[in-house]
């Protein structure tokens, strides 16, 4: 089971052990819902005990996690769960290692990692000569991803690689 980074522990709010959570996921109600089971990454288990929006920000209480002070000490602590899937979505392990193709088919790469942005995620594809060329992870470029063939086509513009 390949298990994604799915939050990171802020700081605590209030008295009874609530926290903010840093989420790296598009669908952080699902992901943080009441009862779901969360791994760290030293491979400790916690459920989700409550999970709330305030302005765009999500709280959270685990069921092991009961005073401000306990929640400070979690604080920063990387939240993972199971890796799932959404219609033409695609996690960092599953793109890791693919070749990076143009249209044309010419090679321009292996795609070494996607390095998640505050705006934009960026395709990270490092070429045959060990350069490391950030694309915009957007539809415009990224055109097509072959799971089975292990293949991303990217229309680069050019100057790009």
């Amino acid at each position: 089971m390949n298990l994604v980074k799915i939050g990171q522990v802020g700081p605590p709010r209030g008295l009874k052990g609530e926290v903010l959570v840093r989420p790296f996921t598009n669908y952080p109600a699902e992901r943080f819902q009441v009862g779901a089971a969360l791994t760290t990454a030293s491979g400790e288990q916690w459920t989700v005990a409550s999970y709330r929006e305030i302005k765009n920000r999500y709280c959270l209480t685990f069921s092991h996690i009961n005073t401000r002070e306990s929640a400070e000490s979690i604080r920063g602590t990387e939240l993972f769960a199971p890796e799932m899937s959404h219609e033409d979505e695609y996690s960092t392990a599953q793109l890791s290692g693919l070749t990076v193709l143009s249209p044309e088919g010419e090679t321009l790469g292996k795609c070494s990692g996607v390095e998640m942005g505050g705006f934009q995620d960026r395709l990270q594809v490092t070429t045959a000569d060990g350069q490391i060329v950030e694309v915009p992870f957007v539809k415009a470029l990224v055109t097509g991803i072959d799971l089975e063939n292990g293949v991303i086509t990217v229309d680069a513009p050019a100057g790009l690689f």
